[in-house]
């Protein structure tokens, strides 16, 4: 049986009793369905950062193969002043959107393009650097999906210790401690009634001996 609530046995308690477990059961329904909702983007968001996770890889294999294809027509020197000149500036910039009520990361990748002579490098160069210009994106992706679904596991597991609170602690000892007030009450009102009778019966007979006397 649940723990009983500390409660004084009053019909005024026994009314704020029932408003307090209408209104858990309320906020534990809201609380279910914001876990369900929550639960169903953290899975969504886990297999979209798998299926980049597994694309990321079989890019990086391309491009690793584009790499050693340009180094073998490149020197060093070239395939770091090509790495090196290509941008004026690069950044991330970094902002939150709403994911079922949470704030998640949002990351996005600015560069600036610099001029260069393109005749200068080998086409194998160009080509490595287009494939690694690709995966940055996919990487910056996988970054944002990773940080979402350590906060969304977070909160997915702040709500169901809630849900577990409302379901198996508070509301079961609401409910127990609700009919153990009813059952004290009812328990009072035959006392009562039995003392009345008898004390009506009592009155009947002081009554009747008072008419014989």
């Amino acid at each position: 049986m649940p723990q009983l609530l500390r409660v004084r046995p009053t019909k005024i308690e026994l009314i704020r009793l029932r408003r307090r477990l209408k209104t858990a059961k309320r906020l534990h329904k809201v609380l279910k369905d914001r876990l369900i909702i929550l639960s169903q983007e953290l899975i969504d968001t886990v297999k979209e950062a798998a299926d980049l996770r597994e694309r990321i890889h079989k890019k990086l294999i391309q491009c690793l193969t584009r790499y050693i294809d340009a180094a073998a027509s490149s020197t060093a020197a070239e395939i770091e002043e090509y790495a090196t000149s290509r941008y004026e500036e690069a950044s991330v910039v970094l902002g939150t959107r709403a994911v079922a009520g949470i704030r998640v990361p949002v990351a996005e990748l600015e560069r600036v393009e610099r001029r260069i002579a393109a005749e200068r490098f080998s086409a194998a160069l160009i080509k490595a650097g287009a494939c690694f210009d690709e995966i940055m994106e996919d990487v910056l992706r996988l970054g944002e999906l990773e940080a979402s679904i350590a906060l969304m596991g977070k909160e997915v597991s702040r709500v169901k210790r809630r849900v577990n609170a409302l379901e198996n602690i508070l509301i079961p000892r609401m409910e127990a401690t609700i009919r153990y007030l009813r059952m004290k009450f009812e328990e009072r009102e035959r006392e009562d009634k039995m003392r009345l009778k008898k004390v009506k019966e009592l009155l009947q007979k002081r009554a009747g001996s008072s008419e014989g006397g």
